[in-house]
């Protein structure tokens, strides 16, 4: 198989494909080659017969002819066809001295060629002219933009291919410019043999450049971040090329690299899960100094933009579970609502959804809690706002069966059991709350029989009799403590127990009573012996406790008065000593031991108050400032509820007027211990006031003495005794 390309000189525009083939061809490879209008043109354009001179130049001024003036000319072989003057000025310098000037071109063509005469009228000729340039022209066109008939290379049988249809259709594949085209073109024409006379001209320059594109596409595949489509591009490359002995070195380094981008933003995504942000930032900003495109740029744009995003994230998450905590359903409608704003781009998204779970599931179990207390619309409020894309569709479909037999069961009787029991029975071994369903179901199983339990004690109560209640109270306490007819059974368990203590006991109490009624302390004793009798936490123990204190302090009373009368007639002779002693005998913890503490601390401060008002006359007697300042400090000693307290204040009127004579005498010796005298007199005496005037004015006179002792001081030149104050 031939075509009219197998003579390949040169190098030629790269073809097209056919119109079969019009996946390996772009539109603007489609256009004609030069060559190729060359040839259309040189294959419709006719020929002249005889010699066509080059150049043709005029010649009217040498025959003055007019219908010779111009002459057209088309040439075939332009690149483009146009108009264009055949005419030129011949040169002066062209014309040699006696050799005659050439003929008109209509002059030398033989008189054969022209045949007529009708060429010597020039708009005739220019008419023909005009009309072969038109033709010329229109087909030039129609050449230029005719697309040449090329092969359809997806149909020809290879084995039997020419070299120049390889090389023809290896040069299309490569036009394409990506890298499964470009090793489709290398994988054509490699195979042609090594002696081919196009393999050292064209083919495997060709090779060289299609590899080296390969390994150009590669890079950019791991510049723009698909590290695994460049390694397998360039591993593709033929071994043979220059390209392929730098694969793996390049192979190498943008692992490396990869690897050195990998590592730090994922160390970094992990910084941010952490919430050390601060060390996010740092691995971040190393992301820059990578030596790939996709890293240094677009990972790091997007890591910041995680950053940024999950530092906003965690105060959501924080403040999600805060309010979480407050386990109220405002506190977890709350919660998941600012949990549901983290977006799916955040690194706590995966967080936060497992935290919306959590939170959904303790809803479950606070509900489940609310309805096991009966509370069975806020149960009912925290179902309905667990939300339902947190994959516990079949955990709500399950409390929805638990509120139906809740609601049953709570009917209290065995029919309502029983339908409970039913509901419940409904959930398959494969549910969630399978397990949960089971012990209620064994709950109300128990509470049935418990009913029937409660139900028989009732009827055993109403015969009435001591024994039949003491029956029914134990038949309703096998009932189990956690039945929810144990609040009833108890309720009726307390009244029939009552009845039967009451029953029991009463006798008891009133015989009690009637040996109380004697009134003695051997009759209250023996009252009280009957009563404790009674438990007192039995329904009358209580009531017979009361006898027991009321008939006790009867009997202490009956025996301490004597001792308090007594004490109180020795005090009142004076014999305050001698009362303490006979009223300390009444023990802590009788009816009137209260009553003799008080008299024992009204007779010790009448003794106290007696004795230091004694100790501050003793002192007083000696008559000097420091014995009058020492009684005035032992009579203010006597206490304010002594009998001695009125006595006391007039002694001490008295020793203080004494006092501050002494210290006006003493002022006229030493202020200071004049001051110092008044100083003690107590603010509840009469001389109080009196003394503190006394005191400011000392104290006014000293500071004059020392200011004059201070200016006098510089005048004296030697040392002097201190002056004494008379």
């Amino acid at each position: 198989m031939t075509s009219k390309y197998d003579d390949y000189n040169a190098r030629p525009e790269r073809p097209s494909a056919s119109s079969n083939d019009s996946r390996s061809a772009s539109p603007a490879q489609q256009q004609p080659s030069s060559q190729s209008s060359k040839r259309s043109q040189a294959s419709t354009q006719p020929q002249l017969a005889g010699h066509v001179p080059e150049k043709i130049v005029p010649v009217a001024q040498f025959t003055g002819s007019a219908a010779t003036d111009k002459l057209h000319r088309w040439n075939p072989r332009a690149k483009k066809p146009k108009p264009r003057n055949p005419y030129r000025e011949i040169p002066a310098d062209s014309i040699t001295p006696g050799v005659p000037a050439k003929k008109p071109l209509y002059q030398r063509i033989p008189a054969s060629l022209l045949g007529m005469r009708w060429l010597s009228s020039w708009p005739l000729v220019m008419l023909i002219i005009f009309g072969i340039l038109g033709t010329a022209g229109t087909m030039a066109v129609i050449s230029l933009f005719r697309i040449p008939n090329l092969p359809n290379c997806r149909a020809i049988f290879w084995p039997t291919a020419s070299a120049s249809l390889r090389l023809q259709c290896a040069e299309s594949y490569a036009s394409q410019g990506d890298v499964q085209n470009l090793l489709a073109a290398i994988a054509l024409v490699d195979k042609l043999p090594e002696d081919h006379p196009l393999r050292s001209d064209i083919i495997n320059d060709r090779i060289e450049d299609w590899a080296n594109l390969v390994l150009d596409l590669a890079e950019r595949s791991f510049e723009e971040g698909d590290l695994d489509e460049a390694i397998e591009s360039a591993r593709k490359i033929p071994a043979r090329t220059t390209a392929a002995s730098v694969v793996e070195e390049r192979v190498e380094r943008w692992q490396k690299i990869w690897k050195e981008g990998e590592d730090g933003f994922n160390t970094a995504i992990e910084k941010v899960k952490a919430k050390d942000f601060q060390a996010a930032f740092t691995l971040s900003v190393a992301l820059l100094d990578v030596e790939n495109k996709y890293w240094s740029t677009e990972k790091y744009n997007e890591l910041t933009q995680k950053i940024s995003l999950a530092r906003e994230d965690s105060r959501k998450l924080s403040k999600a579970l805060g309010f979480a905590d407050e386990g109220t359903l405002k506190g977890f409608t709350e919660a998941l609502k600012r949990l549901k704003d983290i977006d799916e781009e955040s690194v706590f998204y995966e967080e936060a959804q497992e935290e919306r779970k959590s939170i959904s599931k303790e809803m479950l179990e606070v509900g489940e809690a609310l309805l096991a207390d009966r509370q069975l619309s806020d149960a009912q409020a925290m179902l309905n706002a667990i939300p339902r894309d947190v994959g516990l569709d079949e955990e709500i479909a399950d409390f929805q069966i638990f509120v139906t037999a809740y609601q049953q069961a709570w009917i209290g009787n065995v029919s309502g059991l029983e339908n409970a029991i039913n509901s419940m029975k409904t959930l398959g071994k494969d549910r969630p709350a399978y397990a949960k369903g089971q012990r209620l179901i064994a709950q109300w199983e128990s509470e049935i029989q418990d009913v029937a339990l409660l139900n028989q004690a009732r009827e055993r109560a109403t015969r009435g009799g001591t024994a039949d209640l003491s029956a029914a109270i134990s038949i309703a306490s096998r009932i189990s403590r956690s039945s929810a007819q144990w609040p009833e059974a108890d309720e009726q368990i307390g009244k029939w127990r009552t009845r039967v203590e009451t029953a029991q006991d009463r006798p008891v109490l009133d015989r009690a009573d009637q040996i109380a009624s004697a009134g003695t302390p051997d009759s209250l004793r023996a009252a009280i012996q009957e009563a404790r009798k009674i438990s007192s936490d039995r329904t009358l123990g209580p009531e017979a406790d009361r006898r027991i204190a009321t008939w006790t302090t009867r009997i202490q009373r009956t025996e301490d008065q004597p001792l308090l009368n007594q004490a109180r007639q020795r005090a009142s002779r004076g014999d305050r000593a001698g009362a303490i002693a006979i009223a300390s005998r009444i023990g802590k913890g009788r009816a009137l031991y209260d009553t003799a503490q008080e008299d024992i601390s009204r007779w010790q401060t009448q003794e106290t108050g007696q004795q230091r008002l004694a100790e501050a006359v003793n002192a007083a007697a000696a008559g000097d400032a420091e014995s009058l300042a020492n009684a005035i400090e032992l009579a203010a000693q006597v206490p304010t509820g002594s009998d001695s307290r009125a006595n006391a204040d007039s002694q001490i009127n008295r020793w203080s007027w004494d006092l501050l004579q002494q210290a006006e005498s003493m002022a006229l010796r030493n202020l200071n211990t004049a001051i110092t005298l008044a100083s003690r007199i107590p603010s509840q005496a009469e001389a109080h006031e009196p003394a503190q005037l006394r005191i400011r004015d000392w104290q006014s006179a000293q500071r004059s003495i020392e200011d004059a002792e201070r200016r006098a001081a510089p005048s004296v030149r030697t040392p002097s005794r201190p002056i004494e104050q008379n």
